[in-house]
């Protein structure tokens, strides 16, 4: 631990003493450097949340009559940048609706020590890395997180298993129509360069590869739960813009014979950008819904990218693809920028471009990056011209 680093704290609410024993002793053993505190009510919760800076709250759904959800509500007033975590054996749909406005994650019970470790990882991710305390207070108050349906769990998890076979993979795509229907649209689309379309979901299994499937299944159960929060005309364009993204970045990424890792990385960042604009909008009337570029969480960074990354590392994606999501609009704040920080910045701008009004003002590329790239004598003309060249 660095000397810019604080000790980090954690409340651990359970009621049952042996399960209460079971965490202590599991928590002393995998983060040892926690300071954690372990009670079996939620009023010694509250006191501490009100008397001491806490990182992390786990609670039980405990009683009726002062429930782990009020708890975290409690959490969500008067300790924003309090990470917050229901631990319950439910974990239907109805339970996840009624939580979300008021937990950042669920943890299923029973839960292994690998899933109970990536949480308290993740959370350190989240203290130690480049969010500032302001932007983490912030981040902290929103109360329409997105939640993940455990009617996909049973696909992530066949998705996940290399036992499973390519045709049953279809058969579970073929149960899920929205999904099914995007899967067809990527693997037909021209930035795939596939010779002759195909209907075989099976043949879209082996054409895209399970790791962006399960990308692409991740992002539009998370659109769906937006269905009429958002202005129809607008989360279309959100939706069509996030994987022409995704797709462009993936293309791009595999002319840099980097590997294929590179290509899914990239072609998850392009999807999951999307997070924060979602998040924004739906906390909006329809009639005032409009993104903006707007840095009121941290400066030099767009408050929509901010939310992305932040929901992205909270959920357990790579660091290096949550730092290109959150930097894409703004690489000029990275020192040394990586290839798929690259890469994702490029494709952006490229996007922003395509969709713009004749009136509307372009970002400013960052031209240090961007010269890995070999970019057109039109494009790379900007850099003097500015986007006027661009409309002839």
């Amino acid at each position: 631990m660095t000397e810019q680093q604080k000790p980090l704290r954690a409340i651990i609410v359970e009621q049952d003493p042996a399960y209460q024993a079971a965490i202590r002793r599991l928590l002393q053993r995998v983060v040892p450097h926690w300071h954690c505190h372990y009670l079996s009510d939620a009023a010694a919760a509250r006191e501490l949340l009100h008397n001491e800076p806490i990182d992390l709250l786990l609670t039980e759904r405990l009683g009726p009559s002062d429930s782990g959800e009020t708890l975290l509500e409690f959490a969500c007033q008067h300790s924003p940048v309090t990470i917050r975590v229901l631990m319950s054996a439910d974990n239907s749909d109805a339970m996840l609706l009624a939580t979300t406005h008021c937990a950042h994650l669920v943890l299923g019970k029973p839960f292994t020590e690998q899933q109970v470790t990536e949480v308290f990882q993740r959370v350190e991710l989240l203290c130690n890395g480049p969010f500032t305390a302001h932007s983490r207070y912030q981040l902290g108050q929103i109360n329409t997180l997105p939640i993940q349906r455990s009617n996909y769990q049973t696909l992530m998890k066949l998705l996940s298993d290399e036992e499973s076979s390519t045709v049953a993979v279809a058969s579970s795509l073929a149960r899920e129509a929205p999904l099914a229907a995007k899967l067809l649209q990527i693997a037909n689309s021209a930035y795939l360069g596939f010779s002759r379309q195909t209907l075989d979901l099976a043949e879209v299994v082996t054409r895209l590869g399970r790791s962006m499937i399960k990308a692409v299944a991740f992002a539009v159960q998370l659109h769906s739960q937006y269905d009429g929060k958002i202005r129809p005309d607008l989360h279309q364009r959100l939706l069509d813009d996030s994987f022409e993204l995704a797709t462009m970045a993936s293309q791009l990424a595999k002319t840099q014979q980097s590997g294929a890792h590179l290509a899914e990385q990239a072609f998850m960042a392009g999807l999951m950008q999307v997070l924060g604009p979602l998040v924004l909008l739906s906390a909006m009337p329809h009639h005032n819904q409009q993104l903006t570029e707007e840095d009121m969480f941290q400066e030099g960074i767009p408050d929509h990218c901010l939310i992305s990354a932040y929901l992205m590392l909270l959920w357990g994606f790579e660091t290096d693809v949550c730092d290109a999501v959150m930097y894409r609009l703004s690489l000029n704040e990275v020192p040394q920028p990586t290839l798929l920080q690259t890469i994702m910045h490029l494709s952006s701008y490229v996007i922003v471009f395509r969709r713009r009004r004749q009136d509307e003002e372009l970002p400013v590329p960052c031209w240090t990056a961007l010269q890995q790239f070999q970019l057109t004598d039109t494009f790379s003309h900007l850099q003097q011209s500015g986007p006027g060249v661009l409309n002839e």
